[in-house]
């Protein structure tokens, strides 16, 4: 009886480790910097003149990956409780497999998944003409128009080639404060 006890319980634990493996682990701190980020890039391009009283996000993920969107969600709330520039933040989330309910954000946050699912999240922002941004800058590699390059210090990574089909313009500020990323890795 205690021997189908353990048992059970090993079965019931290696299940449930085994759903965490797919999940990513993200970093508190830079998801507060993404945070923080995400609605002063909107400010520092043309998408800014799309909505008159409110900019857009739409965060896109992997269905393992929803408490950590509710986490960004969340601190975007808090650091920006009554938005920003007089302008209200409007935030939604879905999964990549719904990424059309996005079509009316500005930005799309894009979490770790796979790269076909980032290739068509980056495509579907290109098209609509939308900034997209990843939590990793390995996907500036697929399409993605922004990320963080984490180093000695943290700024904007640019990839500017996206940010032309998209047909998004960037202040030039925030150029001269990034790092531009080029396909030939230099």
């Amino acid at each position: 009886m205690i021997r189908n006890f353990f048992s059970l319980l090993l079965v019931l634990s290696i299940s449930s480790s085994l759903t965490l493996l797919h999940a990513s682990v993200y970093d508190d701190e830079v998801l507060t910097i993404y945070s923080k980020i995400l609605p002063r890039m909107i400010l520092m391009s043309t998408k800014k003149n799309k909505f008159k009283d409110k900019i857009s996000i739409c965060i896109v993920h992997d269905k393992v990956d929803a408490r950590a969107a509710d986490a960004l969600r969340e601190k975007i709330s808090s650091e920006y409780p009554e938005g920003i520039k007089n302008l209200k933040i409007k935030m939604t989330d879905t999964v990549y497999a719904d990424i059309e309910s996005c079509h009316d954000a500005q930005m799309v946050f894009l979490f770790d998944s796979s790269e076909s699912n980032i290739k068509k999240a980056a495509d579907f922002s290109n098209k609509n003409a939308m900034i997209s941004m990843s939590y990793d800058a390995k996907y500036l590699e697929n399409g993605v128009a922004s990320s963080l390059f984490l180093g000695r210090k943290v700024v904007p990574y640019i990839n500017m080639s996206a940010f032309r089909l998209a047909g998004v313009d960037l202040d030039n500020t925030l150029l001269r404060v990034s790092k531009i990323y080029s396909e030939d890795g230099q």
